[in-house]
């Protein structure tokens, strides 16, 4: 990020408008403290599904992520970066300490506010987030995100044993939360003690469900039908600084169309998955980009039977296969070229480089007297996406390809493995599960192979049942093992064998924030490895980056694990989803995070409130 220079006439400027109390920062990141509160008004949005809980651990349905942040807040909390993205800044923990040992595992010491306090005014105490963790990882429970917790140590023997007692976290006294940890994973603060699904659990039978009693800036007034209400809470300890709604109601999202009609009439403030027809407007005037969304969709090859045995094959067929060149033919707005398998909106947490100012500036402008100053603080956060980063280091752009000579090298690929202009080639089945991108996708890619390599792939649309048995793996049989043939690979300890597929096109999304996450699954050991792909150098840059301690480090890695990934070919990325939304023209003090989180607590009208 370039800083800009300060001239003379810029300071007194800023004197100037610091008088008349204009576009100045917030002293505390999270709400204008000493700024005259706005009138109580009530905000409408359109963002979430239906939501059957409100219990942090359990919430899965879209949208609920967010209703989450405005109830709870955990050890660490997502803030404003003042440019409407959101950053880590502390939470319920007012400071934390790290060491790591001679092996690199670390310890995390968070020390609580003295005013954190539930909203009926109880103290929100260090056992409140150990309970919950313990919680969360019981696989008697069988919660949907306790996979977030695999890094803490002591997780694996609870899974084994049902004994949450062995999970690595405690609570020396009332304002002390200690977490122990297998390596030192540099997600863990972001995407662990910032996460919606590890909130503190109130210590109250079945409340928290409702979100009656919360440690955030609203509770929960009422969950009934297709609405959620959520009311400030007068206990928060920042209540007083707020700018938002006294009152956010979160309704359901109904059809891209019906939702966009409420947002033109005034019914709901901020609306999301906009109509094509206006997406295509926007996108034409430049006024629209597309949102982050961390989920991804690729091709697995199966690399244990032919011809996706053969490398060469199956580089030819990633090589013409290039994102760009698929998404131009599908022609979806939402959708976006990927030069990886991580998609945006993936964190990276290695330090970002930072672009110097040259000493002297062509043209010195004057400052804008209506441009909020950023704080120093934020000007840099310390991660940033993962793709922006590859491309920045590893991967070529879209623009900065030759797609030409990558075909030219696919046929070549293809000659070379005694399939010249397709001749001789198998048949090859592609399984997708039916839906509007997955058939778009699947026709493009057929019509690219066989123009450019002289294949025909033949397209097979059927259930998510018959896709999962598909693509399972499958046990080999003690026959077979004792014939002294020679056994590939093995999961779990376990020799088995690929599905009964060629190729499987599917989804990809990570539990978490994180590229390791999502790369795992070709670890020659995961048991999500379908695709039966093993690599030594791909399992050794795994394993070091889940050992290492500098995320700099570790991050290096991950980008080198994905280019190793990209060149031995078991999957083929397609592209990556997007997302859009529309906000009232009024409204600022909105911040928002990747996978439709936004932040509303300090969404406020301009000028004046408008009750709706």
């Amino acid at each position: 990020m370039k800083k800009k220079s300060t001239t003379l006439l810029a300071l007194l400027l800023a004197v100037l408008l610091a008088a008349c109390g204009v576009g100045q920062p917030a002293p505390d990141k999270a709400g204008p403290s000493g700024v005259q509160p706005q009138e109580p008004y009530s905000l409408t949005v359109r963002l979430s599904e239906a939501q059957t809980t409100l219990d942090p651990a359990s919430v899965t349905a879209r949208g609920g992520e967010a209703i989450l942040f405005h109830l709870f807040e955990n050890l660490m909390r997502w803030e404003d970066d003042g440019h409407g993205w959101a950053v880590t800044g502390y939470g319920q923990a007012e400071s934390f300490a790290v060491e790591t040992d001679y092996a690199g595992n670390s310890t995390y010491t968070f020390t609580l506010r003295e005013d954190a306090v539930w909203s009926d005014g109880t103290a929100v105490t260090a056992n409140d987030f150990a309970a919950a963790w313990r919680r969360l990882a019981d696989p008697a429970n069988n919660l949907p995100h306790r996979m977030l917790l695999e890094a803490v140590s002591g997780y694996a023997e609870v899974q084994e044993t049902g004994d949450t007692s062995l999970l690595g976290v405690s609570a020396p006294d009332e304002r002390t939360f200690i977490v122990s940890l297998t390596g030192s994973p540099s997600y863990f603060l972001e995407e662990v003690c910032a996460s919606a699904y590890t909130m503190p659990l109130y210590p109250g039978a079945d409340s928290n469900t409702k979100g009656e009693f919360t440690n955030g800036a609203y509770v929960a007034k009422s969950a009934a039908g297709d609405v959620v209400t959520l009311e400030r809470s007068g206990t928060y300890y920042q209540a007083g600084e707020l700018q938002g709604p006294q009152k956010l109601n979160f309704a359901v999202i109904e059809d891209a169309e019906a939702d966009y009609a409420a947002f033109q009439s005034g019914e709901a403030a901020l609306v999301v998955d906009l109509p094509e027809e206006v997406l295509q407007e926007l996108s034409d005037s430049g006024s629209w980009t597309p949102e982050p969304v961390s989920a991804s969709y690729a091709v697995l090859l199966n690399t244990r039977q032919a011809p996706f045995d053969n490398p060469d094959v199956r580089l030819a067929f990633l090589l013409t296969a290039a994102s760009q060149a698929v998404t131009e033919r599908m022609g979806l707005l939402t959708i976006r070229a990927t030069p990886g398998i991580i998609p945006y909106g993936v964190a990276d947490y290695s330090e970002r480089p930072v672009e110097e100012e040259p000493e002297e500036p062509e043209e010195p402008t004057l400052p804008d007297p209506n441009a909020v100053p950023v704080p120093e603080e934020h000007a840099a956060p310390v991660f940033w996406d993962y793709r922006a980063h590859s491309l920045h280091l590893v991967t070529l752009g879209a623009d900065e390809q030759d797609y030409e000579a990558d075909c030219r090298q696919a046929r070549a690929l293809m000659a070379q493995a005694g399939y010249a202009n397709g001749s001789g080639f198998p048949a090859v089945e592609y399984l997708y599960v039916e839906s509007e991108e997955g058939r778009a996708a699947a026709q493009a890619l057929q019509a690219i192979w066989k123009e450019q390599l002289g294949v025909t792939v033949t397209l097979k649309s059927v259930s998510q049942a018959e896709y999962d048995e598909r693509t399972a793996l499958v046990p080999i049989d003690q026959e077979t093992l004792d014939s002294g043939e020679d056994i590939p690979r093995r999961v779990d300890g376990l020799p088995t064998a690929t599905g009964s597929f060629s190729m499987a096109a599917q989804p990809f999304t990570a539990p978490y924030s994180d590229a390791g996450a999502l790369l795992e699954q070709w670890h020659s050991e995961d048991p999500a490895n379908v695709t039966g792909y093993v690599s030594a150098a791909f399992d050794i840059l795994l394993d070091s980056a889940h050992s290492v301690v500098s995320p700099d480090a570790r991050d290096a890695y991950l980008h080198d694990a994905e280019a190793i990934l990209l060149t031995d070919a078991p999957v083929i990325p397609v592209f990556c989803r997007s997302g859009s939304y529309r906000l009232r023209e009024d409204l600022t003090g909105l911040y928002r995070g990747p996978n439709g989180v936004y932040f509303l607590q300090n969404a406020a009208p301009s000028e004046s409130p408008d009750n709706s």
